[in-house]
């Protein structure tokens, strides 16, 4: 939020900028309306009505929320409610209304082709490619009205505004037209006719209704006839058949039921009996208790028995009684014979009436189900009968509760306060259109200016340096001015050792010397990645501080092409030898020093004087001689400080970089490119080069505050009255 704020903040000027455009546009605008009236009534939807009828499906009243406000709205809003009020007040001839009463204006084409008389064949091709319009055939009396009257709908629908007014059911109905007691007659039309428009939808919708149930009950009269005589038919149609109800066949089934259970009983027992005499006879048994005759003749077997015994076996009276016993013993076999053969009689007799009843049984229960299903469907046509009954009364009901309601029908709205002819013309909505112009036109200046923040390809605070590179930022030097000289910011620098700038300075060179603890650097190699990032500068700022620090430093110029350490000490001496007559072996490198006197810093210099075309600065300063040159001036001095090319236009600081302690890139603050940087940096990766670290040059310190959102290092800007200029 700070640094958005920030950025804010920054661009104050373009937002305000952006904001006067805005309200010089919005003004014009505003001079170029014409007077406007508003006019305005508001409508209550939802009033009570007295109901007779209580339709559910087909007049309920409705319960007006949200969504009912809604629909009224696009009732309002309809072509066909517009349509009549566009009738009754004339509005398609007035030309405010109708595009179609206005003549266009004439374009330049056409104004051309009034003013000069065009060939024909130029005429033609001007059509074909557009330049000139076809001209069009007249339109008949009946379609120029319709299309008059589309429009007019039209330019209505856009005019009007339809307002719900939140918590209520109320509706505003607001008009913009040029004549104030035009827009007043638009909004009350459209109130009255919507009114008018809705009393016909519901005399319309309660006749449809009425129609509609007098149809229904005409179809259920029929089907209430048609039921009731299919109950009757088949009620006669069952008593013809049955000759008897089904409660009198359920009675005789039962009965019958009961006998042929009865008959079974009386069958299980007979057969007991025959077969308990059929097996006594067969065994020899005595029978005498199934009948007296065989009683009878067991008690004369007895007799003669007992007679016999009395006899001797040679008596004369013994062969008579014996015959008789035999005589006896017949009967009784017959006799036995004959009770068994009246008992089979009775088992069959028995048997055959069992099988009767069963026949009996079965032909009432085949007739029963008969009798009950008939007696099922006439109970189902009774059903439909009695339902078609229910039906048929209440759809009666209810069209005697309709043909009540069509004499009683009231509107669901009525007009709370109707338009009135407004007595001044609005704004314009001008103090709306200023404050959309402030809004907007500070919204275009934010856009802006986060636009060009983010299409800013340089680096502004510190972070992202360090981010996008991965190189620690060693420090920030301040810019002296705008157009300072190289030679008035070491003046500066000399003559103010307690401004920012000597901070900046000293502060780099404890950096340096802190970027490797165990092996302080002695060889320095300051680089950039294009010209004018104020490299030399720095480098000769960081020189004279060792040497200020009771510390021995020299600078050597190693720029063979552009030489500029010349320039920031312009020694007197012009002929005085330089680098190159070292590195060829012309001159010692004692003989090539220059003292500077106002610093009495050291510095072996590349001379203008001694360039050559033939040279390729590259080997010389790869060359064994030029390694044998840093080891003896590292012996010597405490710092070494090399002032080499951009690495990105020659290729002196890759070759130069392994003969280095450390490497000190440069980079100039809202002006050297990322890619130029991250390049610069990769070619010199590419050799394994001692990057100590990055050095922010020529900072605008109350510029570089503003963007600086964490603090870092940027406070000191804010804070410069800190820093003493003596």
């Amino acid at each position: 939020m700070r640094e958005v704020s920030r950025k804010i903040w920054r661009g104050r000027w373009v937002i305000a900028i952006s904001i006067l455009i805005f309200i010089a546009l919005a003004t014009l605008l505003i001079s170029r309306f014409e007077p406007k009236y508003w006019a305005s009534a508001t409508v209550m939807f939802g009033v009570e009505r007295a109901n007779i009828a209580n339709l559910q499906e087909i007049l309920v009243a409705p319960e007006f929320d949200k969504d009912t406000l809604e629909n009224e709205v696009q009732i309002l809003k309809s072509s066909n409610l517009l349509t009549r009020v566009v009738e009754e007040l004339a509005l398609d001839q007035n030309p405010e209304f109708n595009p179609y009463l206005v003549d266009p204006e004439p374009g330049l084409a056409d104004r051309i082709d009034a003013s000069v008389s065009l060939p024909g064949w130029l005429r033609n091709f001007l059509i074909d490619v557009g330049a000139l319009d076809l001209p069009e055939e007249p339109l008949s009396p009946d379609e120029e009205a319709r299309r008059g009257r589309v429009a007019t709908v039209e330019t209505l629908q856009q005019s009007l505004t339809l307002a719900p007014v939140n918590g209520s059911r109320v509706i505003q109905i607001s008009f913009i037209a040029d004549d104030p007691k035009t827009a007043a007659d638009i909004v009350n039309v459209i109130a009255n006719k919507y009114i008018v428009d809705q009393l016909q939808a519901k005399l319309e919708m309660t006749r449809s209704a009425t129609e509609w149930l007098s149809e229904r009950v005409d179809e259920l009269r029929q089907r209430v006839q048609d039921s009731e005589e299919a109950v009757e038919t088949l009620r006669t149609d069952l008593s013809l058949e049955a000759g008897q109800s089904l409660e009198i066949t359920q009675q005789q089934l039962a009965d019958l039921n009961k006998s042929l259970s009865e008959a079974r009983n009386r069958t299980a027992e007979i057969e007991g009996r025959y077969l308990r005499l059929t097996d006594a006879l067969d065994a020899g048994q005595d029978l005498s208790t199934e009948s007296p005759l065989l009683r009878q003749y067991r008690e004369t077997e007895g007799d003669l028995i007992a007679q016999l015994s009395t006899l001797s076996q040679t008596h004369p009276a013994r062969a008579r009684l014996q015959a008789q016993l035999d005589d006896v013993r017949a009967r009784m076999r017959e006799e036995a014979q004959r009770v068994v053969a009246s008992v089979n009689v009775d088992l069959e007799a028995a048997r055959t009436q069992q099988r009767e009843l069963e026949a009996s049984v079965r032909e009432l229960e085949s007739k029963a189900l008969g009798q009950s299903r008939q007696e099922i469907r006439l109970r189902q046509l009774e059903r439909e009968a009695e339902a078609s009954r229910l039906i048929y009364e209440n759809m009666l009901t209810r069209l005697k509760e309709t043909s009540e309601q069509e004499s009683l029908q009231n509107a669901d709205a009525r007009i709370l306060s109707p338009a009135e002819a407004p007595l001044n013309p609005i704004s314009s909505h001008a103090n709306m259109i200023l404050a959309l112009a402030v809004t907007f036109g500070a919204l275009a200046g934010v856009g802006v200016i986060f636009l060009f923040d983010h299409l800013n390809n340089t680096f502004r605070i510190p972070p992202q340096i360090e981010e996008l590179t991965g190189y620690t930022v060693l420090a920030t030097i301040p810019a002296i001015g705008s157009r300072t000289q190289r030679r008035e910011v070491i003046r500066n620098f000399l003559e103010k050792p307690s401004s920012s700038l000597s901070e900046a300075i000293r502060n780099l060179r404890t950096s340096i010397l802190f970027s490797n603890v165990d092996n302080p650097p002695k060889v320095v190699m300051f680089t950039s990645s294009i010209p004018a990032e104020g490299k030399s500068t720095t480098a000769m700022l960081t020189a004279i501080t060792s040497r200020q620090m009771g510390k021995s430093a020299i600078i050597v110029d190693c720029d063979l092409r552009l030489p500029s350490v010349a320039q920031l000490v312009r020694p007197e001496e012009k002929n005085k030898p330089g680098l190159l007559s070292v590195l060829e072996g012309g001159a010692t490198y004692n003989d090539a020093i220059y003292q500077d006197p106002d610093t009495g810093l050291h510095v072996l210099m590349a001379r203008p004087n001694e360039r050559k075309a033939h040279v390729n600065a590259a080997d010389i300063l790869s060359s064994q001689r030029f390694g044998e040159l840093l080891k003896t001036l590292s012996e010597q001095y405490d710092l070494v400080v090399l002032d080499t090319p951009p690495a990105l236009i020659v290729t002196d600081a890759r070759v130069m970089s392994p003969l280095v302690d450390a490497v000190v890139y440069t980079v100039r603050w809202d002006y050297t490119p990322r890619d130029a940087v991250l390049e610069g940096l990769r070619e010199l990766q590419t050799v394994r080069a001692p990057i100590a670290g990055i050095v922010m040059t020529l900072v605008n310190e109350s510029k570089a505050s503003q963007y600086s959102h964490d603090g870092y290092s940027y406070h000191k800007g804010k804070y410069e009255n800190y820093y003493t200029n003596s």
